[in-house]
């Protein structure tokens, strides 16, 4: 080897070193607590997914959760439906910046969990590797539950049904999301910075808190896409990411898992706001329309519940306190009948849109989000306007967006939040 060859690759060595030095010492981003900012962070939320059972190459959803420390973590992955009721529980571990992606078409249909061990349980280090700045490490509790064994066929069925409305074997005949009268699962998705391998929901006593599973380290951060094999067309975006800081909240302070803890803000996670706006269009080159994602906080802790009938649960539907459509030229009507917005007080009034349930995706302009113009924005005070006696949930909303030409591109956006889950309710025009 000559001597200028040699010189180039020990400066390439000397300045792959400094790079990987970098980023080992990288700090997390700089977090401001009580906004929705693009940072690390203790709880990711996926505000909705959809799944066509019916069809092995129709639409499914994927998510990735990531780790932005070097240090180790496990992530406890929750499935709860479109009535907020948790269904399935499940760990990742993760190496310092390591990264999974699950397919829910896998988890849901299939029962494949996503295979990841921690170093107790992976001491060859080939079923979750480690890497060159990455730290591999033991959790209490994951023995026995990492690696994940398959979910047997009653379960997968109990998910399938739970998810479609229908009823379930696993809840003794009851049933846990709205059947919408097709075969596609709805729900959302949490996923929380844990301490340990849990065999709890957060809505179990010991979950959070001094002592509990859930950690407060703000170290995760995570991705989605609906993707459609059929009309080879994929969408995605950024997970919700939600702060954790124990010392900001105390007992009464809105918390994104208040219904959890009983008001206690043992979750010391930031809530989300109420107040939300996002544009639309369904015309021109995205002849397709827009679409909008609302995921709504229940107003008391939901449950399993008898089919059929009016017997839902968390205190769904929920209305809106106030809203308002306006075109480009600040036109407004309320919703959902196109009634003028004013001149009569309080005749914005949303009785029933979209954001009824705990999680929803509607088609502006549909029968479920009648408006009259094709351009324009939309606000929503999302605060519930009739709350049941002793409910003090129902506040907590997130808005997405997206706009897309005939299936083809689409522009994914979160909404614009017009206040602060920490603040008071912002008013609506």
């Amino acid at each position: 080897m000559d001597r200028t060859h040699g010189t180039r690759l020990t400066r390439t060595s000397l300045a792959l070193s400094l790079l990987l030095a970098a980023l080992a010492a990288t700090a997390p981003a700089a977090a401001v607590l009580c906004t929705l900012d693009n940072v690390p962070a203790a709880t990711l939320l996926l505000p909705f997914f959809e799944l066509n059972l019916d069809d092995p190459n129709g639409e499914t959803t994927l998510f990735s959760v990531a780790n932005a420390s070097a240090g180790a973590t496990v992530a406890h992955v929750v499935l709860w439906t479109d009535l907020g009721v948790p269904t399935l529980f499940f760990d990742i571990y993760l190496t310092g910046y390591d990264v999974q992606s699950v397919n829910l078409r896998d988890v849901i249909v299939n029962g494949r969990l996503p295979q990841t061990a921690d170093a107790a349980e992976d001491p060859e280090d080939t079923i979750s590797p480690k890497g060159p700045l990455s730290q591999d490490t033991s959790f209490p509790g994951c023995q026995g539950i990492l690696p994940p064994t398959p979910l047997p066929a009653f379960f997968t069925a109990h998910l399938a049904a739970s998810h479609t409305g229908k009823p379930s074997a696993v809840l003794k005949g009851q049933c846990a999301g709205v059947d919408h009268g097709d075969n596609f699962a709805r729900g959302y998705v949490t996923i929380d910075a844990l301490n340990d391998c849990s065999t709890r929901f957060p809505s179990d006593p010991g979950y959070f808190g001094p002592g509990g599973d859930a950690s407060d380290a703000n170290v995760l951060v995570g991705d989605y896409f609906y993707v459609d094999s059929h009309l080879a067309y994929a969408r995605g975006g950024n997970l919700v990411r939600l702060e954790a800081d124990p010392q900001a909240f105390k007992p009464g302070d809105a918390t994104f898992y208040e219904l959890f803890v009983n008001g206690s803000a043992a979750d010391g996670r930031e809530p989300l706001p109420t107040t939300w706006s996002a544009r639309f269009l369904f015309g021109g080159t995205f002849n397709a329309g827009t679409e909008v994602v609302v995921w709504r906080e229940a107003q008391t802790v939901p449950a399993p519940f008898a089919c059929g009938g009016s017997s839902l649960t968390g205190g769904f539907p929920l209305s809106v306190t106030n809203g308002a459509v306006f075109d480009e030229q600040e036109q407004a009507e309320g919703l959902p009948l196109g009634r003028p917005c004013p001149p009569v007080p309080g005749d914005c009034q949303l009785i029933l849109p979209p954001g009824s349930w705990a999680t929803t995706r509607t088609q502006v302009g549909s029968a479920q989000f009648p408006v009259s113009f094709f351009f324009g924005w939309y606000v929503a005070d999302f605060q519930n306007a009739q709350p049941p006696p002793g409910a003090f949930g129902g506040r907590q909303a997130w808005l997405g967006i997206d706009m897309n030409s005939n299936r083809k591109i689409s522009v994914a956006l979160a909404g614009t939040p017009l206040d602060s889950g920490c603040g008071p309710v912002a008013p609506v025009p």
